[in-house]
């Protein structure tokens, strides 16, 4: 399957750091929703932020630590630009010098090891093709889950971009239950 066209995520601030200390599942959910606008999707949960600038969009996560955001600008073609992420409860008031981080993926950003984000990056691709098709089905969520073989509070995970609850083989499994076909490509590292 071929990755369409994405944007750089280039992080302002904390912004990283603080994306980073955000827990396990609530980074990698953040992180699936920041995929998505990196390849000019529209994130599942967000809301514009004119109050705080033309363009501004905030990510909003539920997650069972709580809820987290994430505020980015991405109307600019050189780049997703990332300006705050927090945990909602609580705020920073303090000043700080300005620091750039630029990655090509989310991925490569918020994991710990170029594996992990290598990982991260198959299940975020699978997960998108996932939710198009389903989506694109037009079916309740019980017929859906049903066709998938799945619950419905599991078809609803896969629906919100709950990427940590799914292994990358349970994802290559329920893209052959959709009809999808898989092919990988390997190269060297950089």
């Amino acid at each position: 399957m071929k990755e369409p066209d994405s944007k750089p995520a280039t992080f302002v601030g904390s912004s990283l750091d603080d994306l980073r200390d955000f827990p396990r599942s609530a980074r990698r959910e953040t992180g699936f929703q920041l995929d998505k606008v990196q390849r000019g999707e529209e994130a599942d949960d967000w809301k514009p932020m004119p109050t705080v600038g033309a363009g501004v969009q905030e990510i909003r996560v539920r997650d069972e630590a709580g809820a987290f955001r994430l505020m980015y600008v991405a109307k600019f073609p050189e780049a997703v630009y990332v300006l705050h992420a927090f945990q909602k409860k609580t705020r920073s008031n303090g000043e700080e010098k300005i620091i750039v981080k630029t990655f090509a993926s989310v991925w490569d950003a918020i994991e710990d090891s170029q594996s992990e984000a290598a990982s991260m990056k198959a299940r975020a691709q699978l997960m998108r093709a996932l939710q198009k098709t389903v989506n694109g089905w037009d079916l309740s969520q019980k017929t859906a889950a049903n066709r998938l073989g799945l619950t419905q509070p599991r078809l609803n995970d896969l629906l919100r971009g709950k990427i940590d609850k799914f292994s990358l083989d349970a994802l290559f499994d329920l893209t052959g239950r959709v009809g999808l076909k898989v092919s990988i490509a390997l190269r060297k590292a950089a």
